[in-house]
């Protein structure tokens, strides 16, 4: 890097020196990215470990986290949000599904999925459980029992 006419108001330390605050500028803000980068990778990084686990004493609820792609690029409105919860506080963005398996016979009743969770450490679940997938799960296991 040069400045053309930095000789003529500058003197050859208070160019380097210049420079270099330059330098470490630059060298911090692309640690910087490159760490943001780490988190949002591992953010996005599905591990398919079981989240949330309910049970009665004939069927349990197995909520875990999903290798289903989400859907989120630039043009996505939640973008701004999502990635400033993975970088600012350690969020996870992943699918979810949910089982509801008979404890009788082991046997799986029902499925479903909910894309694009956001789900905030230290948050309880009710924050990113999707009900609405809760009661589809339900009804089919309904329907399953029944006929």
């Amino acid at each position: 890097m040069s400045f053309p006419y930095a000789g003529e108001w500058l003197t050859e330390d208070e160019i380097r020196a210049v420079l270099d605050a330059v330098h470490d500028a630059v060298r911090s803000i692309c640690y910087q990215v490159a760490e943001d980068a780490r988190r949002i990778r591992a953010a996005l990084t599905t591990t398919g470990q079981t989240l949330l686990t309910r049970q009665t004493r004939r069927f349990r609820l197995v909520v875990k986290e999903s290798d289903h792609p989400c859907w989120l690029d630039e043009d996505d409105e939640n973008l701004p949000v999502v990635l400033d919860a993975i970088v600012n506080r350690g969020a996870r963005f992943s699918s979810v599904e949910m089982y509801l398996v008979s404890e009788c016979i082991e046997h799986i009743l029902s499925s479903g999925l909910a894309c694009d969770v956001l789900r905030i450490p230290d948050e309880p679940p009710r924050r990113w459980f999707d009900r609405g997938v809760l009661r589809e799960v339900v009804r089919e296991a309904r329907t399953e029992i029944l006929y």
